[in-house]
């Protein structure tokens, strides 16, 4: 744990909200606030067999144990895991294969006997059993986790510690509401070398849900996890951090929250019926042409916010679940993708989560397209199409997740390679004039450098990490080559007005 977090926060406790963290001091935007190991870390529930020690794809067992799934580069997994399946004679070779499920929570109990400290932490952290019992997450738990464990003798008394179907729904429960997600290192190529996986940090879970959040995690590939504050906090204020997804409408948000945390968020977003002017949530009105018909919780009602008319759920309900539909079982092809794009924007609206769900696939194959080609040989229709999404995309980033953003820091990447390939082959073709070239590649300039000041928190073994240290190298080649555009128009005698601009900011 990192000195002085003491001195940044503090713990409270309060019958609404539990425990959580307040700003005991004004903290700047970039500022550490706190470093922090995991209590324990396991696979991802529903995870592929993967190697106990680093999490890649398992391809044997343990030579020492005999049981734990390992790779081949892999030759030892935990200690006291280790030796405690080597003592359990009783139980068989494959049960961890079959059971993959288990590793984690078997992992907390282990705890009980490895560091009672640890234990105890993680045993007073909420797990809403009484909300989860009887759902369906409650059910999984009880055939994939309790009764394989409950059926082998070896887990039913750990020490003194009597483990039953209570106590392991407990700890089901205590893993899906307070871990938070671990990327695996990266390679030398920039490739992903482990799977996803999950840690507990008792400190770090303290903190309250908000849809606008005020502080950025990065977890690297050793599993310690570093909070940052995204914007300025202020001393009394409640830290924050968003538990769904931010490109999410307020109806996914809320569904996964009540699901999986079981509260329902009333942040100054939830409670905005135009998503803070994004309208993410909102449908086209079917009466008027530039009228948007927005959702009242209080009402309810789908309102639209020109003409007032009200469109019925039915038609909402048929509209959504075709969209819905649409969107998933779309192929990652691009002629396919515009088509859904294009139905679809008709009824819902080009800012609609699911549209831009499909419009950040769009994105993805836009560059995959672009990997493959050499740079000078790139579609200018793919190159305009894949600026034009970075545009629509950070708008609403713009909006919904201000200050310090990964995502936003990715998308400002992406945006800079698309508007300097745009340029340069505009240029050749001569459809832009030199000194249109140099001021665009200013502006790529000041993307790219703000890009990096979102990415450079994220430590280097993950994957925006890895790219933040690719950004650094572009923008030193960006620099140069706009050097030598600078001296070629003065050259040829063009007064080019735009030097002197390369420290301004892109601002969208």
């Amino acid at each position: 744990m990192a000195g002085g977090f003491e001195d940044i926060c503090d713990v409270r406790k309060t019958d609404q909200l539990g425990r959580f963290l307040v700003a005991k001091r004004d903290i700047k935007p970039g500022e550490l606030i706190l470093a922090e190991d995991p209590i324990v870390v396991g696979p991802y529930w529903d995870a592929d067999i993967s190697c106990l020690g680093c999490l890649r794809p398992a391809s044997r067992a343990c030579k020492k144990c005999l049981k734990a799934p390992l790779c081949r580069d892999c030759s030892v997994h935990d200690d006291t895991e280790c030796t405690f399946f080597k003592q359990a004679t009783n139980l068989g070779k494959n049960f961890l294969f079959d059971h993959f499920n288990t590793v984690t929570p078997i992992r907390c109990l282990l705890l009980y006997r490895n560091d009672r400290n640890k234990f105890d932490q993680l045993m007073s952290l909420e797990s809403h059993c009484d909300y989860r019992r009887g759902t369906d997450i409650w059910q999984i738990h009880e055939q994939y986790v309790v009764e394989p464990l409950l059926c082998e003798e070896v887990f039913q008394q750990i020490d003194d510690l009597n483990v039953t179907s209570k106590l392991l729904q407990q700890i089901c429960g205590i893993l899906d509401v307070n871990t938070f997600e671990i990327r695996g290192n990266m390679d030398s190529q920039g490739t992903q070398m482990n799977n996803l996986a999950r840690g507990l940090y008792p400190r770090t879970s303290l903190m309250t849900h908000s849809c606008q959040t005020n502080t950025i995690i990065a977890v690297d590939g050793n599993s310690k996890l570093r909070l940052y504050a995204s914007v300025a906090i202020k001393a009394g204020d409640l830290l924050y951090y968003n538990y769904t997804r931010v490109l999410f409408s307020t109806f996914e948000r809320q569904t996964h929250l009540r699901k999986g945390k079981y509260f329902t968020c009333t942040c100054i977003r939830c409670n905005d019926p135009t998503e803070l002017g994004t309208h993410l949530s909102s449908l086209k009105c079917t009466k008027c042409d530039d009228g948007l018909c927005i959702f009242h919780q209080e009402t309810p009602k789908w309102e639209c916010n020109l003409c007032s008319h009200l469109l019925s759920k039915e038609y909402v309900n048929q509209v959504m679940c075709e969209a819905r539909e649409d969107v998933s079982n779309c192929a990652p092809d691009i002629r396919d993708l515009e088509r859904v794009i294009g139905k679809h924007s008709k009824t819902l609206n080009p800012h609609h989560s699911l549209i831009l769900e499909a419009k950040q696939n769009l994105a993805s194959e836009l560059r995959s397209i672009c990997m493959f080609y050499d740079p000078q040989n790139v579609p200018r229709q793919v190159l305009k199409r894949k600026l034009e999404l970075c545009q629509e995309i950070l708008q609403v980033l713009r909006a919904l997740d201000s200050g310090i953003s990964r995502l936003t820091g990715i998308a400002l990447y992406e945006y800079h390679i698309a508007l300097v390939d745009l340029s340069r082959r505009n240029h050749d073709i001569g459809e832009i004039k030199t000194s249109e070239l140099v001021e665009n590649l200013h502006t790529a300039e000041g993307i790219l450098k703000e890009a990096i000041s979102m990415l450079i928190f994220e430590h280097p073994t993950t994957p925006e990490g890895n790219l933040t240290k690719k950004a650094m190298c572009e923008l030193k080649e960006l620099r140069e080559y706009l050097q030598r555009i600078e001296a070629m128009a003065d050259d040829q005698g063009l007064n080019c007005q735009f030097r002197g601009r390369r420290n301004k900011g892109y601002r969208k």
